[in-house]
């Protein structure tokens, strides 16, 4: 098979594979031999059909076949050999290919256009400065996570009156205009706290009574407003719709929570073996616990810039007229000339990525490894802390469910991406140079907002 390559553009060319009988006419004898063997026809035995009625029935099928998979494989083998880093798929020059009828000693001419990889730089280093925002742990703050904390530690009592921050739970049911329950509907348990409530005469109301009794509410009165009423009482927003729509609360247990008191046993507790005596030593280390909780929004946002950085510093060209030709005739993709124009910027800014990050993982060898998944399952699927303090026999149950979790390939792709992301932002923060930006929790919600509307503006 003699094939050439002829440019057509600075990232494009044109493929000829010449197909001669040499190339396919042994094989498709043999084929035609073989159905020659396996043929069931009518008036001839098993076996015994003639070759020339068995060639004239399949023969131009056949070769189809073979020329088909000829292509397939030499051009695959073509592009490997030549280190041909393609966009795309290779599309058929319809124009250039003429229609092949299938015959004996026929020559055959194939064309296949091609997208190329285009050269380009990459300026990963310490030029490339990214801002790297840390949420200020406040003392209010602080003090929000240490009360959450004692109450989770704290003593559960049941008074039988509600106090200002005690937990209601109970039934409710919608009442018809005469103030009867709505016949065949059955009751709702609920459970909600009294600092949701925001209606001064419900909160009176509900501090007078008690356990056994119940109290007619207006949702909206209660809640300040029909959604957040739905989301406390557990109610589909819906209900709560119609005017004057009134519910009757039946109270079945009052809550209330003695915050764990702050001493050197609650803090035993909280951070068992850890040296913590005093409360400004417990406030350190809640303040940690806190920054440490916004690492995963702060690195995803670390993240994004650094891309965005990439992508903008890193000038490349595309082959676009190719790859909104690839995009159109795609089967898979099925997308309309309109669809492409519409799309194709974010497309292409996938493509620019892709080709950056692959050369990321060929100049920077990042790769995960089979172990490195099966590490993560049986330190976070597993929660096995240590595989030195479990005896063999349950080391081997271990490894049974990590085999068997190992066949779920779309978990198995997702760890593979989350490893591969922590490699890669590894690498980013070893190369980038980082600009530490203190911010408010508050503040960084709105800056994350913003980024995220401009990003999406741009696409």
């Amino acid at each position: 098979m003699n094939i050439t390559r002829e440019s057509t553009g600075e990232l494009t060319a044109t493929i000829r594979m010449e197909i001669t009988p040499d190339d396919y006419q042994e094989t498709v004898t043999k084929n035609l031999k073989d159905y020659q063997r396996k043929a069931n026809i009518p008036g001839f035995r098993p076996g015994k059909v003639p070759f020339g009625l068995v060639k004239k029935m399949y023969g131009k099928a056949v070769m189809a076949d073979e020329i088909n998979k000829l292509l397939s494989e030499r051009l695959s083998g073509y592009l490997t050999e030549e280190k041909l880093d393609v966009l795309g798929n290779p599309l058929p020059n319809k124009e250039r290919i003429k229609p092949a009828r299938f015959e004996d000693g026929e020559t055959l001419d194939f064309y296949f256009d091609i997208g190329l990889a285009p050269e380009f730089t990459l300026n990963l280093g310490p030029g490339l400065e990214v801002e790297n925002y840390a949420i200020k742990v406040d003392d209010k703050m602080v003090d929000g996570y240490i009360e959450d904390v004692r109450k989770r530690n704290g003593n559960y009592t049941h008074p039988e009156s509600p106090g200002d921050e005690d937990m209601i739970s109970g039934e409710v049911i919608e009442l018809a205009a005469d103030g009867t329950p709505v016949e065949d509907v059955e009751p709702k348990k609920t459970y909600f706290s009294l600092d949701k409530v925001t209606g001064k005469e419900a909160i009176e109301k509900l501090k007078t009574v008690k356990k056994g009794e119940w109290v007619v509410l207006k949702p909206a009165d209660w809640f300040g407003s029909n959604e957040e009423a739905a989301k406390q009482l557990g109610l589909q927003v819906e209900k709560l719709s119609k005017p004057d729509v009134t519910f009757s609360l039946s109270i079945t247990e009052i809550t209330h929570v003695e915050p764990a008191e702050l001493n050197a046993g609650f803090f035993a507790k909280v951070y068992p073996g850890e040296p913590i005596d005093t409360e400004e030593d417990f406030r350190e280390r809640v303040r940690k616990d806190a920054a440490a909780s916004f690492t995963g929004e702060t690195d995803k946002m670390l993240y994004q810039e650094i891309t965005k950085s990439l992508l903008e510093d890193t000038v490349m060209n595309l082959p676009d007229d190719f790859l909104k030709r690839w995009l159109y005739e795609h089967e898979e993709n099925k997308m309309t000339e309109e669809d492409i124009g519409k799309n194709y910027s974010s497309f292409a800014r996938s493509m620019k990525w892709q080709l950056i990050e692959n050369r990321l993982i060929k100049e920077y060898d990042i790769h995960v490894k089979e172990e490195e998944i099966r590490g993560y399952i049986r330190t976070y699927m597993l929660r096995q802390v240590s595989q030195e303090f479990v005896d063999p026999e349950m080391a081997r149950k271990y490894e049974t469910i990590v085999d068997a979790f190992m066949q779920n390939k779309e978990q198995v792709q997702k760890i593979n991406d989350q490893l591969f992301d922590a490699k890669l932002m590894q690498l980013f923060r070893e190369k980038v140079t980082l600009k530490p930006v203190e911010v408010t929790n508050e503040e960084f919600i709105k800056l994350a907002s913003e980024k995220h509307d401009h990003d999406h503006e741009e696409m």
